[in-house]
């Protein structure tokens, strides 16, 4: 089975879905005036290299908050089940305390190691 970052992140996130809140992959939907988390593939690079083979792939996402509030605690949340579902964290992004057209973008990075099929 191939590596797929967005079904994982998905998965870690299924309690906020669970809640109502659209976890979905893509992009900002201006369609959606409620808050949305978006997931977006970032890439991978071959990780782990062991006599010029690499051992595995590290995947990479965007996890995006979108919403008509500043989502501090949703922000805190998603940080925290992602990397208890074996995700690192790898930073985020600086927030926009005052948006000029009333959304509120919280980014945040992660990745996960996948080891290669034998």
């Amino acid at each position: 089975m191939c590596p797929d970052i967005i079904r994982d992140a998905a998965e870690a996130l299924k309690q906020i879905s669970d809640r109502g809140i659209t976890v979905m992959q893509g992009w900002y939907d201006k369609n959606i005036h409620d808050t949305h988390v978006t997931l977006w593939d970032l890439g991978e690079d071959d990780a782990n290299f062991s006599d010029d083979d690499a051992e595995g792939s590290t995947l990479s996402l965007q996890v995006t908050i979108f919403s008509e509030k500043d989502e501090v605690a949703l922000s805190r949340e998603i940080k925290e089940l992602m990397i208890e579902h074996g995700f690192d964290f790898e930073g985020r992004n600086a927030d926009d305390s005052q948006p000029e057209d009333g959304i509120y973008m919280k980014a945040q990075r992660f990745s996960k190691f996948y080891e290669g099929e034998e």
